[in-house]
């Protein structure tokens, strides 16, 4: 859907986003039995945000409702978003930073490290609603129940992926908000795209990709220019040799979850010299004029004076030595993650990308279906059965869809 119907559909977006939280608080609220309570726990990645709550292990698990829209993805830098009624409907967030996200929808995140942690609906009364992400790995504290705006990821983004039934019955796929038209499990219908389709050389020549707000808009040129060299940590490393696409993978560690607040994040990876300034010329010849070391970045991103105005609304935070979390600071979108051994590479939230394929933008990316990285991470908890979804419903799409696997 383009960024123009996005703008159109506003208001019915909010409402039914509105509605979709309205059922989740609605089928949490009924009455509690004293006794056997237990601390639900949130956090951001660095910690200087702790929230807790108290639920009956019978009112468990918490519903989420996810949601697939172009937003969300803008917001997130995840390809979906996913909340739950918090437990306290009078919780103090009063020391995140807000971001209005809509007229009746205010979000709240560290303005630290950018942790994506409530959000709070103002036609819905006081109370708030957790993003899973931030919810600690308990087994059995969440359960998702729904999707919607899934036709706005054009090629069904990551609900293809995620699970399909909640005690044994179908997990509602809506085309747009709750109570549309409902899209079928196996939607978008298989196509058997022959495997000369799926080994295609990437293409558009440049992908823009922006934040919610905007406040950081970038493009990022294609490798179709590259070819993998074995010497070259910085192409070897993130291109598909026989495709020149760059790679692209699924991810559940701690870190990227806690920052995206999602249960599963989504990366691509790409050479600094890739990756363009928006306004700029975006001939595939010219030399780029963004920072095309790590060093560089950085430099560039936290200088008290002088600071490009083309990076806008771009910070950092250090999540560990030697790594760099690039954010929006306005709207805390995920933009970079950076290490150093990996110089002159960064890796990309996918959930960004204004691609014309759809949200997990498979003309320019080549990804690893079947596998999530960090796994050892959600073992023994709620989100070990996510993972282990991921893995296997994805496998069984790309055989569905292309009659192999990347």
């Amino acid at each position: 859907m383009s960024m123009a119907n996005v703008r159109g559909l506003a208001t019915s977006r909010e409402e039914g986003l509105v509605r979709q939280m309205d059922q989740s608080s609605s089928t949490a609220s009924h009455n509690i039995e004293i006794g056997d309570l237990i601390t639900i726990k949130a956090q951001c990645l660095c910690k200087a945000h702790a929230f807790s709550a108290s639920r009956a292990r019978s009112a468990l698990p918490l519903k989420a409702a996810c949601c697939h829209c172009t937003s969300c993805r803008r917001l997130t830098g995840s390809l979906y978003s996913t909340c739950a009624l918090w437990p306290n409907p009078s919780e103090d967030l009063s020391g995140l930073k807000k971001y209005s996200f809509s007229k009746n929808i205010d979000t709240f995140f560290c303005e630290t490290c950018s942790s994506k942690l409530f959000c709070r609906v103002s036609t819905l009364g006081p109370g708030a609603f957790v993003v899973t992400g931030a919810l600690e790995n308990a087994p059995g504290l969440v359960e998702y129940n729904s999707h919607m705006f899934v036709g706005d990821t054009i090629d069904g983004g990551a609900s293809v992926w995620l699970p399909r039934y909640e005690n044994s019955e179908p997990v509602k796929r809506w085309k747009e908000a709750r109570g549309s038209e409902e899209l079928p499990l196996d939607w978008p219908t298989p196509k058997a795209i022959p495997a000369s389709r799926h080994r295609a050389k990437a293409f558009p020549a440049v992908t823009p990709f922006h934040c919610h707000c905007k406040g950081v808009q970038l493009s990022l040129r294609s490798a179709a220019d590259l070819k993998a060299d074995p010497a070259k940590e910085s192409t070897s490393s993130c291109i598909n040799p026989e495709t020149l696409k760059f790679k692209a993978s699924s991810d559940s560690c701690d870190s990227c979850r806690l920052t995206f607040g999602s249960d599963v994040s989504a990366w691509t990876y790409s050479p600094l010299t890739h990756i363009d300034f928006a306004s700029g010329d975006k001939s595939t010849s010219r030399t780029s004029e963004f920072p095309q070391t790590l060093a560089a970045l950085k430099q560039a991103v936290t200088t008290a004076e002088g600071k490009d105005p083309r990076l806008g609304t771009l910070a950092v935070y250090n999540s560990s030595p030697e790594v760099e979390r690039y954010f929006c600071s306005t709207c805390s979108a995920c933009i970079f993650y950076a290490v150093h051994d990996r110089e002159g590479m960064v890796d990309i939230a996918i959930g960004l990308l204004d691609h014309p394929d759809g949200a997990r933008a498979e003309g320019l990316l080549a990804w690893s279906y079947g596998r999530v990285g960090w796994e050892l991470d959600v073992a023994g908890g709620w989100r070990e059965k996510l993972v282990a979804s991921a893995k296997k419903l994805s496998k069984e799409w790309i055989s569905l869809n292309h009659g192999d696997s990347t």
